[in-house]
């Protein structure tokens, strides 16, 4: 169990969590521009009440799309994980917290999605461009907090001091001997 626990890493947990929280909203932000054509500009004309089967599929994929950005952000976590010598566990548990919470609706997308959103009005209201730009941002985002070289030294000061820790205390434990 020691060595289970000694492979969790706070920083990293929280960061990339921060990082899945981005992506699953970037995908989940650019999945409106899935059949664009029928969502926005059809529903002028009331095409929506029309084919309320295709209206609901898309519905779907656009709640759907959310985990496979998470889905993205887990291999993409897991591939740094891996190249960094940090311990995979690391990133399924992210995974499975964030997957769960996108899923039961408790990521705060309502609390903030305002703020997000300012990008977009310097387009007009539901345009392609503002559904484009506010989800290349939040991808973005996501990108700097998993690839940025700042953010991957300050997880390693702390895998680092972890690990330094553990042999001041092997070497103190043999002394005791």
């Amino acid at each position: 169990m020691k060595s289970f626990v000694s492979n969790l890493n706070a920083r990293l947990m929280i960061i990339h969590f921060i990082a899945f929280w981005f992506f699953a909203y970037a995908f989940f932000t650019l999945a409106f521009l899935h059949d664009y054509a029928f969502l926005h500009l059809s529903s002028e004309h009331m095409l929506l009440l029309n084919d309320r089967g295709r209206f609901i599929r898309d519905k779907e994929f656009i709640r759907q799309s959310g985990n496979f950005g998470l889905l993205a952000a887990y291999i993409i976590s897991w591939s740094i994980s891996s190249k960094r010598n940090w311990h995979w566990i690391n990133s399924v548990i992210i995974f499975v917290l964030a997957f769960g919470l996108y899923n039961l609706g408790y990521l705060g997308w309502n609390l903030v999605h305002g703020f997000f959103q300012l990008p977009a009005k310097l387009f007009p209201v539901n345009s392609v461009w503002g559904y484009l730009t506010d989800g290349l941002i939040l991808l973005a985002i996501g990108l700097i907090l998993l690839f940025s070289k700042g953010i991957i030294r300050y997880i390693d000061h702390s895998t680092a001091k972890d690990k330094q820790k553990a042999v001041v205390d092997k070497k103190a434990a043999r002394k005791g001997k």
